[in-house]
């Protein structure tokens, strides 16, 4: 295996593929990213100075290792105190609002779970107690519009109902169910100020904002000697016609556009625009960022993240649907009331995007033997950009792993 590796894709897996690519030992390193910057779906539009972030993304807080390989390549990071709530609704139809859980409370019992019949999330929901599967049900209807039996389980995750609170458990019981059965485990949660651990208690945001964060990382990946090319887009198709069998591929891109260049059917995908809505925040007198969940399947908001950019306090509305800008207001404040008092300003962007991260059933058989047939084709030498896992340290590690192994075969790097 040759020296050359090439990473399709500049986004953050994109990056940290670059960077650990290089410790291993490849020198000659090429990034080939389809925009005009690097950072990919993170990377946010910038309108008067200030970031338009379309979702809640931030870091893990000591000892993340995305932040540790970002913070020796020159990125500064500051930690906050990580706050999040979720509004469910009561078994009464009165609103519930649980603080420092990200997950639906849901007011009934634990009740027995079960191992799911398949790997659909419509069998990860029937897992559940009746009520609380009716109620999870109603939730990914109104937020996809689609039905659950064709989306893979793992899809819980982005969904945010990987987990479930039932509110009207006893909690050394479900403390004790937990303890006892993997499945309670993996379905039931203790909110974090109930349970009293201390995970997630700080994060940790890019100082200056993600736009900084990439182009410093950008100058970086130039001083190791990284080639990044911008406004590259890498059809398929040329790709495999023209590939060198001593090069190193890492494609970190969007897998879709891979299918038919390898013989195979695209898959069904799960497609769904949502719809963002940012504005300027006069005066809030609870703690930022701060960001809440809406489980009770209502209105048109699925989350509000307030956060501060620019100089300014901004909130944006994540809408399953486009918004009603009459209540819309009205949402976000009583999203955000279990933290503090909103007082809005002006609407300062919006936008409307197709979005495909919630994974079908048939996607990840496809992913398989699209996985398969590159391996048959290329065996090492094509390293896939960790495309099924949702976390980001997931992504980190399995592209890791892949980069060490193709690397047992690879030359070292000569002096000079």
């Amino acid at each position: 295996m040759s020296e050359r590796i090439r990473i399709v894709g500049g986004g953050l897996t994109g990056i940290l593929a670059a960077f650990e690519a290089h410790r291993l030992g490849w020198r000659d390193i090429t990034i080939q990213e389809r925009f005009e910057a690097l950072g990919g779906v993170a990377r946010p539009r910038i309108v008067h100075g200030a970031e338009m972030r379309d979702g809640c993304v931030y870091f893990g807080g000591a000892g993340d290792p995305i932040v540790e390989t970002l913070t020796a390549h020159g990125a500064k990071f500051e930690t906050f105190d990580n706050r999040f709530g979720s509004l469910s609704t009561g078994a009464d139809g009165k609103r519930v609002f649980t603080w420092d859980f990200g997950g639906p409370a849901i007011d009934s019992p634990a009740g027995k779970v079960a191992k799911p019949a398949d790997d659909s999330l419509a069998a990860r929901l029937a897992a559940y107690p009746p009520r609380i599967a009716a109620t999870l049900e109603a939730y990914v209807r109104w937020h996809l519009d689609t039905d659950p039996a064709v989306i893979h389980g793992e899809a819980a995750i982005p969904l945010a109902i990987n987990r479930v609170f039932p509110a009207a458990a006893d909690l050394s019981a479900l403390a004790a169910a937990k303890a006892a059965d993997p499945w309670a485990d993996e379905l039931y949660a203790i909110p974090r100020g109930l349970s009293g651990r201390t995970a997630n208690v700080t994060a940790a945001l890019p100082t200056g904002g993600f736009a900084k964060l990439f182009d410093g990382l950008h100058g970086a990946l130039t001083k190791l000697g990284v080639k990044v090319e911008l406004n590259g887009l890498v059809p398929p198709r040329q790709l495999m016609a023209q590939h060198d069998p001593e090069e190193t591929i890492v494609w970190a891109a969007n897998p879709t556009p891979l299918f038919k260049p390898m013989g195979l059917s695209t898959p069904a995908l799960v497609k769904k625009s949502f719809f963002t809505y940012v504005y300027a925040v006069e005066a809030f007198d609870g703690p930022c960022p701060v960001y809440v969940q809406n489980f009770t399947a209502q209105g048109a908001t699925f989350r509000a993240y307030l956060y501060e950019s620019g100089g300014q306090t901004l909130v944006v509305a994540e809408c399953v649907r486009e918004a009603d800008l009459k209540t819309l207001p009205t949402e976000l404040r009583t999203l955000l009331s279990g933290f503090g008092a909103l007082k809005l300003g002006p609407m300062v962007h919006s936008d409307a995007q197709p979005r495909w991260i919630y994974h079908s059933r048939a996607a990840i058989d496809g992913l398989a033997a699209l996985r398969g047939k590159l391996t048959e084709r290329f065996g090492g030498r094509f390293i896939p950009g960790a495309w099924e896992p949702y976390a980001k340290s997931a992504k980190l590690a399995e592209v890791n792993a892949a980069l060490a192994l193709a690397r047992q075969t690879a030359p070292l790097a000569k002096a000079g």
